[in-house]
C-alpha cells in the first residue's frame, strides 16, 4: 500500500508500507524520517503522483 505523509515541516513523501504493519509501527517509521505529520492519504493504485515534496 502507499501512503502519502505531509509533514508540519513542509515537506512530503511517499511510503510503501506492507499490509501486516501496525499503524503504531509505521508512525515511528514516518516521524523518523521527516518529523510529526500534518496529513496523511492513502494513494490508489491509478492516482499518479505529479507534486511530491512540494508545499502545501
Amino acid at each position: 500500500m502507499r501512503v502519502l505523509v505531509y509533514f508540519r515541516s513542509g515537506a512530503s513523501q511517499v511510503f510503501i508500507v506492507p499490509r501486516d504493519i501496525l499503524a503504531v509501527e509505521f508512525q515511528r517509521v514516518a516521524e523518523a524520517v521527516g518529523g510529526c505529520f500534518h496529513r496523511v492519504e492513502f494513494i490508489q493504485k491509478k492516482t499518479k503522483l505529479q507534486r511530491l515534496n512540494t508545499s502545501y
